[in-house]
């Protein structure tokens, strides 16, 4: 199957990193709405995935979906304003332009956040739920800090290893119904 959306940066995106895992899920792909299971995270939800995870809100507007979370990486707290950019229901595609770095805590710097997710069929009962997060630093300078602080590298595919383990068991109960 053809890889949808991961890789893609914004023209802006020279100084970026993307990180992508896959998780297993034991439900067939057609019994799955993962667009469905998005729009529906409320802030109980996403707490549970992650110690990291603070809070999250979401609305719509001129029929266009929006979230708002918040999140601690490494020594960095991040404040992340996602537009849904495009949805079915075997995949979502969020950015968030202006996302809030709050290095060590205190110092803000604006950067752009993708977050991807699609499902991959493995085989008639069981699928691939793939999640992809990223950060597209405005220059290098910023970029190589926050390799070394928190935000990129080390904490940031350790983040994604357990978010996206507890999104795929999370799928995995709510479609089993």
């Amino acid at each position: 199957m053809k890889k949808k959306f991961f890789q893609q940066q914004t023209p802006s995106a020279k100084y970026s990193e993307r990180f992508t895992r896959s998780f297993p899920i034991n439900l067939p792909m057609e019994q799955i709405d993962l667009h469905k299971w998005f729009i529906e995270m409320n802030d109980v939800d996403y707490r549970s995935y992650s110690p990291a995870h603070q809070a999250i809100g979401s609305y719509s507007r001129d029929g266009r979906f929006f979230m708002t979370n918040v999140e601690n990486i490494g020594m960095d707290a991040i404040v992340q304003h996602y537009e849904l950019k495009s949805h079915a229901s075997n995949s979502v595609r969020m950015y968030s332009a202006k996302s809030k770095v709050y290095i060590w805590r205190w110092f803000p710097v604006t950067v752009g956040v993708p977050w991807e997710m699609y499902l991959q069929p493995v085989s008639s009962t069981s699928c691939r739920f793939i999640c992809m997060i990223g950060v597209d630093y405005p220059n290098l300078l910023l970029r190589i800090a926050n390799w070394f602080n928190g935000l990129g590298g080390l904490f940031l595919a350790k983040h994604l290893k357990k978010e996206g383990k507890a999104f795929a068991l999370d799928i995995e109960q709510k479609f089993s119904r």
